[in-house]
């Protein structure tokens, strides 16, 4: 059966690939002459050289008159069981075109530099009266990150600043263990069609396209990194930045503060860095009213990273803690949640072993925790979730990447068994993720 689905998702890859060179994001790679594993460990993991690049503003190389590049994802997903509702789980078992993204990245001028991504959502769900789910086509924004930056070398001093204007807290940063980036890089749009998901913190996606963030940074002597931002809903003359989104998580006010500290080491063929990051934001109660309550989030999270790259053989080291405190309005009290305060705490850590750049594998781990709430989680009372992720990954070209996935799940909100009270168990979402990914 398993030589059955990778034949179809190879099928499909073939349809999807034309000869290409050996770039990750192409229009970056054109601009610099670079191949992406000058930036790249892989898609979009980042290296030194590629956090060089990020923060000084995408703006080394030649600028191309037509920046463009296209990405395209094909897969095939199972999950473990379904219990009989089939209709629960459009698609199961079956090969899709997830989608494709087409990127604006490049230099601008010499100081000027944007990445802007839009995404064809090939899966967006439309719920039928009978209880199934029809599939239709959306093109939406995505990541969006434009900068202005310099830099000042001297003998006794290396100093990289500017601005990042952006719709995603953390898609600005250039480690991979904040969450914009981290791992997992690929996973299914159909697991959250689903409804299977771990809880996440505010800051691990609450925000993506709904929200617009002007933030400004300093790397000095590629060592100390500092940030300090601003974000509010991405709507009015920030709409382009929500473009096609509902925004269901609305900021309110202009004010709601980001930063970000690390400290990063590069030696030979190493680099590490440890670091700090936080959120402090109030989301209204009622996207559409302005006047409703608002619950207010403080996240604050530690992040370490370990890369060792000497070819053949390449090791990366992520993981990322994050704390997050909720003061919610009075209305959601009894009716969303059982208490006026709580905490959620998520952690993520994950290993990979790549050789040759073109056999990979990774093991990760995912845990969350957090206060006891029979409201939010009537059957259990709590939000624990934890398993892990073990992923193979080949890739022929350095543009084109196979990926085999699997997520375990132990626990599940707050259970090991009978967690939604109608004899579900955790290992029943565990998930089978057969995939492709091209860009040109």
């Amino acid at each position: 059966m398993l030589i059955n689905h990778i034949n179809r998702i190879l099928f499909i890859g073939t349809l999807l690939s034309i000869p290409a060179c050996s770039w990750a994001l192409p229009a970056f790679a054109r601009q610099t002459g670079q191949n992406c594993v000058a930036c790249h460990v892989s898609f979009p993991e980042l290296t030194a050289y590629g956090r060089q690049f990020k923060l000084n503003g995408y703006t080394f190389g030649q600028r191309q008159n037509i920046p463009l590049a296209f990405m395209a994802v094909a897969s095939d997903t199972r999950v473990a069981s379904t219990q009989g509702n089939d209709l629960a789980y459009p698609k199961d078992n079956k090969p899709v075109i997830e989608g494709a993204s087409l990127f604006l990245a490049g230099k601008v001028t010499d100081h000027v530099g944007v990445f802007s991504q839009w995404t064809y959502n090939n899966l967006n769900p439309v719920a039928q009266p009978d209880g199934s789910t029809r599939f239709g086509g959306q093109t939406t924004v995505d990541n969006n990150d434009w900068r202005v930056a310099d830099r000042i070398t001297q003998p006794d001093l290396d100093l990289i600043y500017g601005l990042s204007l952006n719709n995603n807290p953390t898609v600005q940063d250039v480690w991979n263990g904040t969450p914009a980036f981290g791992y997992p890089y690929q996973t299914s749009r159909l697991v959250g069609i689903w409804g299977i998901g771990a809880p996440a913190t505010l800051i691990e996606g609450g925000l993506a396209q709904q929200a617009a963030g002007l933030s400004a940074y300093a790397f000095y002597d590629k060592h100390w990194y500092a940030e300090l931002g601003t974000y509010r809903a991405a709507d009015h003359g920030f709409g382009l930045f929500s473009h096609g989104i509902d925004i269901g998580n609305r900021l309110k006010g202009n004010t709601n503060p980001y930063w970000r500290l690390a400290y990063n080491q590069d030696w030979g063929s190493n680099s590490a860095e440890i670091g700090l990051f936080g959120l402090h934001a109030k989301v209204q109660v009622d996207p559409h009213a302005p006047d409703a309550g608002t619950n207010t989030y403080r996240d604050v999270g530690i992040d370490a990273q370990y890369q060792h790259l000497l070819d053949p053989h390449v090791v990366t080291l992520q993981a990322s803690y994050i704390h997050q405190t909720t003061d919610w309005d009075a209305s959601a009290v009894g009716t969303a949640v059982a208490n006026p305060h709580s905490t959620l705490n998520s952690l993520h850590a994950k290993a990979s072993y790549w050789y040759d750049r073109r056999y990979g594998a990774t093991l990760g781990y995912f845990s969350q925790h957090g206060s006891d709430d029979p409201v939010a989680f009537p059957q259990t009372g709590k939000p624990d979730t934890r398993g892990y992720i073990a992923e193979l990954n080949y890739m022929p070209l350095q543009n084109w990447r196979f990926g085999l996935q699997y997520t375990a799940y132990q626990r599940y909100l707050g259970a090991s068994s009978n967690y939604d009270g109608s004899g579900r168990n955790a290992r029943d979402n565990n998930t089978l993720y057969l995939y492709t990914w091209f860009a040109y």
